[in-house]
């Protein structure tokens, strides 16, 4: 009885096999409660002036692309920018954030994979989102915070991300988490031609999506993953139509499973499709 209830205790997110950086809504109440949290509201400004989380400070994922700054690095995150917004947010690097959307994930694990992205250690996604927040009654606010300027210092963690020229020759399993539709070429998402990365493995981004926009539990995702041929030993790179959404969903989803090398190309289809040198598959 005493080990029952000690594994009652223990919180969700103690279950994935690999480090957790999700939290559920009722833990994030708690949290709040205490005043532990910066909570980041991923979603554009007009939803968020709608209705957002009490305490929530808007950061729209889209905001943190840098078409200029990828010309130049080949990344679309650009550490810099990032870290600006987040002082004017007051956010410094010890914040203890938790990022959530309104919609399906994907803006949430885009903030997420940038923050992450540029050294801050202490970011968590909030698991179901607003959706679940608001399903089950929980107070939402239309009250704007006005916080003082932080300070940030940005470190790029260039290992999570692969660019262009890099790519070209990894031996990565690339994995398209777009739609069949954007996969086979049938529909180019505004990029320059339709199709795909030569030798990449579709798999679309939602069959790891479960109930009001949360992950699916560990063992259906390995499952959907493992049929699909995307095992553990494998080294992996996501990519989806812009490099931010589908991507970093399909990223933070094999994270939370423990696979230990795994990548994201953030320029994705619309930058390897703008080079009609490049090779590509329909």
């Amino acid at each position: 009885m005493r080990v029952l209830v000690l594994l009652m205790l223990l919180p969700w997110s103690a279950a994935w096999a690999g480090s957790s950086f999700l939290i559920s809504t009722g833990e994030l109440a708690a949290e709040l409660a205490q005043g532990r949290v910066k909570l980041v509201d991923a979603e554009h400004a007009d939803n968020y002036t709608r209705a957002h989380l009490p305490g929530a400070l808007n950061l729209p994922y889209l905001e943190l692309e840098d078409s200029e700054e990828n010309a130049k690095t080949g990344l679309p995150i650009f550490p810099r920018l990032a870290a600006s917004k987040l002082e004017s947010l007051g956010i410094a690097r010890d914040s203890d954030v938790v990022v959530y959307d309104a919609g399906d994930g994907k803006g949430a694990s885009a903030v997420w994979y940038i923050l992450s992205f540029i050294g801050h250690d202490k970011v968590r996604i909030l698991d179901g989102g607003f959706r679940k927040w608001l399903k089950e009654g929980r107070v939402v606010t239309q009250a704007v915070p006005h916080p003082a300027k932080a300070t940030y210092v940005p470190q790029s963690r260039a290992d999570w991300a692969v660019k262009t020229q890099e790519l070209a020759t990894s031996p990565a399993l690339r994995v398209d988490a777009r739609s069949i539709a954007e996969f086979s070429g049938k529909e180019n998402g505004g990029a320059r031609q339709g199709g795909h990365l030569p030798g990449a493995k579709s798999f679309v981004w939602n069959q790891l999506s479960g109930d009001l926009a949360t992950f699916k539990d560990e063992a259906a995702m390995r499952k959907a993953l493992t049929q699909a041929g995307l095992t553990p030993d494998k080294e992996i790179v996501t990519y989806c139509n812009g490099g931010l959404g589908r991507s970093t969903y399909l990223y933070a989803a094999l994270k939370l499973l423990g696979y230990p090398k795994v990548k994201v190309y953030p320029g994705s289809w619309i930058e390897w499709a703008a080079d009609p040198a490049r090779p590509i598959e329909r």
